[in-house]
């Protein structure tokens, strides 16, 4: 099988770039703003339905990743985690969300095989692979860790290289040197680790599909445990567990990335903008948006506006 590199342009912005070093590596980097991966990756070669189990190597540079585990649970790998995964995680498209809608990362798969255990005994790897996968004969969750500086440099080296692609080469004994440091991660369970239900998880998401569908409409915690049946304080843990913010600093959060974006538009007046984003009152939006922005409204717009200015005329 011939190496190619694989570039992916995704429609929110960010990109993904994929590497098939052989049939037995792969490597992909990952740097999105959206919740959901782009449908066109499980149509590629990169993300090919493979009859040997993989193993999977994760590195969150930033962001949250949701982790569906097959024994039902999910967690979530966040900045700086590494997640090993042989087999105890679930695939497809329900498999890959991002709730925070903005992440970057790399991700290494390998397929056990004669020929990957020969290639990384000739770099002093012997019988690495075939360790990895004993290890997880009696687990059913993956191992997420931070990382140490090795592998921390590892990615970055991986990172870079991808993204400035200059030699496939150079690319694959960055993916190898990372499998070898594979040999010193301990695969002790962390139980600090906390893992939610599926339903518990759905909670979340359809409590902040609520709370975004309509910014013109206010829903108290209560208001929505009470319609979930659940107590007021497990949805705000559901929900601070699948997005990482407390339920009321992300709707403020996300009401005033809206009216930035209304401002700019220019379409609505700032008392329209005000309503659309759950204000009925002009004086506490701009008392909000001076508190998450550091400027009023209106000088928002006219920063903004020179600065566009500026930019078209170069």
């Amino acid at each position: 099988m011939k190496n190619y590199i694989n570039t992916m342009e995704c429609a929110k912005g960010g990109k993904m770039k994929w590497a098939i070093i052989n049939d037995n590596l792969h490597v992909g980097y990952i740097d999105i703003c959206s919740q959901n991966l782009p449908e066109a990756v499980f149509k590629s070669s990169s993300l090919k339905e493979n009859s040997v189990v993989p193993i999977k190597i994760n590195y969150c540079f930033h962001g949250r990743c949701e982790v569906m585990l097959n024994c039902g649970v999910t967690t979530f790998v966040v900045g700086n985690e590494f997640a090993l995964d042989y087999g105890t995680s679930g695939n497809g498209e329900a498999a890959f969300f991002y709730p925070s809608s903005e992440y970057e990362g790399v991700e290494l798969i390998l397929y056990p095989s004669v020929e990957l255990e020969k290639e990384l005994s000739a770099w002093g790897g012997d019988k690495v692979i075939q360790d990895i996968m004993n290890k997880f004969k009696d687990k059913d969750i993956p191992i997420i860790t931070p990382v140490d500086t090795k592998l921390l440099r590892c990615m970055e080296d991986i990172r870079d290289e991808l993204v400035n692609f200059t030699d496939i080469n150079l690319l694959k004994a960055d993916v190898i040197k990372t499998v070898l440091l594979l040999k010193g991660i301990s695969f002790e369970v962390n139980n600090r680790r906390t893992y939610y239900t599926r339903s518990q998880v759905d909670i979340a998401k359809k409590t902040f599909d609520i709370i975004t569908g309509d910014l013109s409409k206010r829903y108290s915690a209560a208001e929505l445990a009470s319609y979930f049946g659940v107590s007021e304080s497990s949805l705000k843990n559901y929900f601070r567990a699948v997005f990482g913010r407390g339920y009321k600093e992300m709707i403020g959060e996300i009401r005033m990335q809206k009216a930035a974006e209304l401002i700019m538009e220019g379409e609505k007046s700032m008392g329209e903008i005000a309503e659309f984003v759950g204000y009925q009152n002009q004086s506490r939006f701009s008392e909000a948006f001076f508190k998450y922005h550091k400027m009023l409204p209106m000088e928002y717009k006219r920063i903004k506006y020179i600065a566009k200015k500026d930019k078209n005329a170069v």
